[in-house]
Formats: C-alpha cells, structure tokens, sequence
C-alpha cells in the first residue's frame, strides 16, 4: 500500500530553523476516490526537560534528539526513516531509528541535513532541512548606574545607561538586539549599548536590560535600584 499516495519520485523540500512540519499528501491523488493516508511528517528538535519542537534550533552545549512524526499516529509504524548528512552531495547514513540523538558542538557530520522516509512498498519522500546551532546571549552584570547607585541632577538632566551583551554566535553573522526597561516601562533601543535619558523625578528608580538574537533566544538582567538627588530642588 502507497501511504504516501503518489509516486516513487522524491520530493524535496528545503527548510530552516523556523520550523518545519513536511506534508505528505501534496500531489493530487491517482484516482479520484484514492485515499491519502499520511497527512503530514513533522521533524521536531528536544533538548534537556523542553518539549520537542518544529523549530529546528539547537544549544551547542546540550545534546539534542531529532525525531520523524507521523500524522496521523497510527501510521508511525508503517514508515521507516532514515538519517543522512549531506555535505557537497555525498550522503552519510547516521541513523535508521525514527529518533536520533546528537551532541551539536561535536561532529558537525553527526548533526542531520536530511531524511529519507519510505513506506512498506518502497515508496518515499525526502526532506532536505537546516538545523541552527545557536548560543543564546549574555549580559555582562557590570552596567551604569551601578545598583545602588546615586545620581545628581534634575528632571532635565540626561543620565547615562550603558551594558554590555556579548554572544558566541557573532562570527556566524547573529545580532542583539537590546530592551531597556526603567520603572516597568520598555524602551526598543535595538543594538545600542548605551543611551541617554531624562525626566527622573527625585527619588528610587530601577532599570534592567533584555537582549534577545536573531534566533528568539534571550538574557535578561536583574533590576538595578538608583536614586535621583534633585540639585535644583536642594538650592
């Protein structure tokens, strides 16, 4: 039986870490009453505790499990996948188990660009899909103000905010991109790491920082408590 209900060419798709979620029903049926069986194959990502996900995005620090998931369900024993990395058209068989677990940071040829997924009658598909290695952000906790820290001015005074983000992924091209939030209010201040404010009446403020990278992962830095001694109001 074809449970894939079309024919044996293969059928190529090419996909990034924004998800991926591979319909297998896409050529209109031989016949006009065929059945089409398989709907769709899911390739999700899972590490540590976090559940797996279409968004084909991993830390190199933790080892990662891939997995091929068939809809509906009950067909999941009725296709058999198969694992390759694919480098400058020569394939590397990693795997034949529909889950297949990988350390990202050791062997780039053990991190899969491809499945091959095939029916009991020979019939498959092939799905050709990009894994990003990613490190999410970090924050340096030095920052000015410091915590704790007591400023001198007035309501026009403009105060200097700065911080430091660093990321492991610059030489692959990620970029920051920075929050700066004093009093519960969020400034979008994109890749600047330092800018200037006024308007603070006298008395205790708080300021924190989130930086977040092309790939949606995130830091954020713990509240900073500074005062605002208003020297004109003193005079």
């Amino acid at each position: 039986m074809n449970l894939f209900n079309r024919s044996n060419l293969p059928f190529f798709v090419i996909a990034t870490f924004l998800g991926v979620i591979f319909t297998g029903c896409l050529d209109a049926p031989g016949y006009p009453h065929a059945l089409q069986p398989v709907e769709s194959i899911s390739i999700m990502v899972q590490q540590k505790t976090d559940s797996y996900s279409t968004q084909l995005k991993v830390n190199p620090s933790d080892t990662a499990t891939i997995k091929a998931s068939v809809t509906p369900e009950k067909f999941q024993d009725d296709i058999s996948f198969e694992w390759f990395y694919t480098n400058d058209g020569k394939d590397s068989l990693l795997s034949r188990e529909p889950v297949y677990s990988f350390y990202p940071s050791k062997n780039e040829g053990a991190i899969p660009n491809k499945l091959i997924a095939m029916d009991n009658d020979g019939n498959q598909q092939i799905y050709d899909f990009t894994i990003a290695i990613n490190t999410p952000p970090e924050l340096s906790e030095s920052t000015i103000p410091a915590d704790g820290d007591t400023l001198y001015g007035s309501e026009f005074s403009a105060f200097l905010f700065e911080w430091y983000s660093f990321d492991r992924d610059f030489s692959s091209g990620d970029t920051l991109f920075h929050i700066l939030e004093i009093d519960d209010k969020k400034y979008d201040v994109g890749t600047l790491l330092q800018v200037k404010q006024s308007g603070f009446k006298a008395g205790e403020h708080k300021f924190r920082i989130i930086v977040n990278d092309i790939y949606g992962d995130a830091d954020t830095s713990t509240y900073r408590n500074f005062y605002i001694v208003d020297t004109l109001e003193a005079k």
